[in-house]
């Protein structure tokens, strides 16, 4: 249903701008994403006047409740629009379409709207109430209807499970868990999976009754009738698109965020093509800055390039290493940088390739530019929203929904964890600034090392291994390599410390509440035995390199920003960007780190 709100222009003058009244309000609901919202003109005259190049836009929106229990704000938010400058005049009206983050809770709060033309001169109604109500629309809708057979089949997967015990349950386990992540990893012709999958929902029928009706179905039985049937989704499901063109993706690859991709980015894309299937292939791309300016030139198109890379390569995942976003200037620009740095990412890498946002000590902004409040940085939970730490969208575990978590890659044994390196306070002082500065001080609370420990680092076994990612390395490493100061970090002796537990299979404690972060861990892998940790791999400090401090293999990537002040980093050719792609050989312990950009491939041992 599309709300429809009619302006009506008049001629008084309201802080040197012409204002227009508004003959109708707005409701919403907590949960609606893109709503659309047509604004009709009952007088076409005013928007002729803004007939140059344009743009309506929307702003005062988004809150949290106040003493008086209504949402107010002073962020704004960018809205899409569909249509031109010409269907404004022409026809008195343009279709918004309104963000979810407009609906964050149940209340009522207020902002504006408005058009602005290529000048900077802008028009804006008075406030107009906003009511969004709350609750879900469909939580009692039967959704049984609308679910793909794929998903009836691990419907009837978990009746079985809950139903079950035993053997047998963790037989029927271990095949919903094979079949999500089966159709997780492959890509294929979606209308003969359907058509495969029906026979699925009929047999875990028809075992679903013989259970109930008292009969005996063997682990023999279940195995054989199993393994066709899983044979049968996989072949249904394809393989997946190794060595896909991108021609195939981009169409004369005219459309693509910021242009073409060159031809010197796609001659090393193609060379990617040759990476190893079998081992497991991460994506590492840190450091980029992003930023609404000329300082990171192209740094939105780098995102591009790894996307790129997904679809030439088998990745099994793509980490962004944090300082996603450079942090620089208000919160409205920061807000901007990190949806546009988090959808061209994600929204342009191969299906069966993950994702994960590392947190960076720019991209809050706290600390930059003096940028110092809740005005005007991001919070908490502006960050995991764009991160979409609550979605688990990749089927990852965390902690809640944390900045910090892992993913199984069961075919090659290996955990995938990433860490946050800036999981400090939200503290503010007496004058409204905050206490940590997130530039210059890292840290991790006793609530992550904790899980990292007792959850993270407790394998299915220890033939496992166990690849890590955090934004900013452990002191005494790279810097010092550098002759840097060494950085402020709470409580790395204790992440170190836990760690070499894990690769010896001992136990560790540490408890000090005296701390700025307070500690209390303890963990005990003795039953697990010793367990193989491949690195701890980083950014922050824009170089490579690699080396191993306390027992610990630590590796460095260098920055994927360009600026002018670096050193063989130049716009508009190949070294404008940098990241890698580890390809990581797990029986023989070798990592080939593939380059895209600035500097060159790496071998390393672990």
């Amino acid at each position: 249903m599309i709300s429809t709100i009619t302006l009506d222009t008049y001629k008084q003058k309201i802080n040197s701008a012409d204002a227009f009244n508004l003959s109708d309000s707005f409701n919403g609901r907590v949960g609606d994403e893109q709503v659309p919202l047509v604004v009709q003109f009952k007088e076409r005259g005013l928007a002729q006047q803004f007939q140059d190049g344009l743009v309506p836009f929307l702003t005062g929106f988004v809150g949290s409740l106040d003493e008086n229990s209504q949402v107010t704000a002073d962020t704004g938010e960018a809205v899409s629009y569909v249509g031109t400058s010409d269907d404004i005049v022409g026809l008195g009206r343009v279709k918004m379409n309104l963000p979810g983050t407009m609906f964050p809770q149940e209340g009522y709060f207020y902002g504006f709207l408005g058009l602005q033309n290529a000048d900077g001169k802008r028009v804006t109604t008075f406030n107009i109430w906003f009511h969004v109500y709350g609750g879900n629309p469909d939580m009692f809708v039967n959704k049984a209807p609308f679910r793909s057979e794929l998903q009836k089949v691990l419907d009837q997967a978990q009746i079985l499970i809950d139903t079950t015990d035993g053997e047998l349950k963790a037989k029927i386990q271990a095949f919903d868990d094979k079949i999500v992540a089966t159709f997780d990893k492959w890509n294929g012709d979606y209308a003969t999976i359907q058509q495969n999958v029906t026979g699925l929902t009929s047999q875990l029928a028809d075992i679903a009754q013989k259970i109930k009706d008292g009969n005996v179905l063997t682990v023999k039985e279940f195995e054989d009738r199993f393994a066709a049937l899983t044979a049968d989704v996989q072949k249904s499901l394809g393989d997946f698109q190794d060595g896909n063109d991108l021609n195939g993706y981009f169409e004369d690859e005219i459309d693509e965020v910021g242009g073409p991709i060159p031809d010197y980015a796609r001659e090393r894309l193609d060379q990617f093509t040759g990476i190893p299937a079998s081992n497991l292939n991460v994506g590492f791309i840190t450091d980029d800055h992003h930023q609404l300016s000329g300082y990171s030139p192209h740094s939105l198109n780098h995102y591009v390039y790894m996307a790129a890379a997904s679809r030439r390569a088998r990745l099994d995942a793509v980490v962004a290493g944090g300082d996603n976003i450079n942090g620089w200037f208000g919160k409205q620009e920061k807000l901007v940088e990190t949806r546009q740095a988090t959808s061209v990412l994600a929204n342009r890498s191969a299906a069966g390739t993950d994702v994960y946002y590392v947190f960076g000590n720019h991209d809050s902004g706290i600390g930059q530019n003096g940028n110092n409040t809740p005005e005007t940085c991001l919070s908490d939970t502006e960050i995991k929203a764009y991160y979409r730490t609550a979605d688990k969208v990749y089927g990852e575990t965390r902690d809640g929904d944390s900045l910090y978590g892992y993913k199984d890659y069961s075919d090659k044994k290996v955990r995938l964890i990433w860490l946050n390196s800036f999981d400090l306070p939200y503290t503010l002082n007496s004058d409204g600034t905050y206490k940590y500065d997130f530039l210059t001080q890292s840290g991790y609370q006793n609530q992550q090392l904790t899980w990292l420990a007792n959850q993270a680092l407790m394998l299915p076994d220890n033939t496992w291994q166990v690849m890590i990612f955090t934004h900013c390395p452990l002191p005494g490493t790279f810097e010092v390599a550098a002759g840097q100061p060494q950085l402020s970090q709470y409580n790395s002796d204790v992440l170190v410390g836990i760690i070499n537990a894990f690769q010896s299979g001992t136990k560790y404690s540490q408890a000090d509440a005296s701390r700025a972060l307070p500690i209390n861990v303890t963990c005990d892998y003795t039953s697990q035995g010793k367990a193989v940790v491949i690195g701890l791999f980083s950014g922050h400090i824009h170089r490579d390199g690699q080396i191993t401090y306390d027992g610990i293999n630590c590796v460095e990537t260098s920055c994927s920003l360009c600026h002018a002040g670096d050193i063989g980093r130049t716009e508009d050719t190949i070294t404008e960007d940098c990241w890698d792609i580890f390809s990581v050989d797990t029986g023989n312990r070798k990592i080939h780190a593939y380059r895209f950009g600035y500097g060159t491939d790496r071998d390393l041992t672990y």
